[in-house]
């Protein structure tokens, strides 16, 4: 698979500046940590991909999937899920690695799109 990332930004931080009422603090907080949380989560996906270890890699992707809501990152939003229900159900596990390579993809350009913007803050 071939990814290409769209234009444009990836992600939506409206909801966690709602929850901040103004707090910038809070919104670089909640921002750091997601650029903190995803590398270590992006690595056990992988993996429990390589090990074929389907319960645990179900368990991580309901682990990230409010984060990924969070950010608004809406082009992972059905990714994670499908990622998720597939694991834990054992279906189409072959549609799985494509999935989480363009989890990865996203994520990384979301990670350094937001350490941009949190410099700038």
């Amino acid at each position: 698979m071939s990814f290409t990332i769209p234009e444009g930004k990836l992600y939506d931080l409206s909801m966690i500046k709602e929850i901040s009422h103004g707090n910038n603090d809070f919104v670089k907080k909640m921002m750091s940590l997601f650029i903190e949380t995803m590398p270590p989560a992006i690595a056990e996906l992988k993996q429990h991909l390589s090990t074929s270890n389907w319960s645990d890699l179900g368990a991580i992707a309901h682990k990230i999937k409010p984060s990924i809501d969070t950010v608004g990152i809406q082009l992972l939003k059905e990714d994670i899920r499908t990622i998720e229900r597939n694991a834990k159900e054992l279906s189409n596990l072959s549609d799985i690695p494509e999935l989480l390579e363009k989890l990865e993809i996203v994520l990384k350009k979301v990670m350094s799109d937001l350490q941009i913007e949190m410099n700038s803050m």
